[in-house]
């Protein structure tokens, strides 16, 4: 790595430390009939996060899997127009043969 790289990740770290450190007070969480006592502010919010991150990733995934299933149709209808126009193409040469 280069020293720009180990520089950003160290002050990365510091950066996430501190959060840690500012936000050790512990909070009641509830949510859906479950209790949770006692978290660390900064667990709730990394696990809110990265929640939010997975649910993100998620549809970023079935987009893409539509976007491939689409792509995959058209694909299949150019290759049949290309098929159609070669059977045309050889059409008209023997014709005027």
């Amino acid at each position: 790595m280069t020293i720009v790289k180990i520089s950003s990740v160290i002050f990365l770290l510091l950066l996430l430390g501190l959060f840690i450190v500012y936000n050790s007070q512990t909070v009641n969480v509830s949510y859906l009939g479950v209790k949770f006592e006692n978290m660390p502010l900064w667990l709730v919010v990394f696990i809110s996060v990265f929640v939010g991150i997975f649910i993100g990733w998620l549809f970023m995934f079935i987009d893409e899997l539509t976007i491939k299933r689409k792509l995959k149709n058209s694909e299949k209808e150019i290759k049949g127009l290309k098929d159609e126009i070669a059977q045309l193409r050889q059409l008209t040469i023997t014709r005027e043969e």
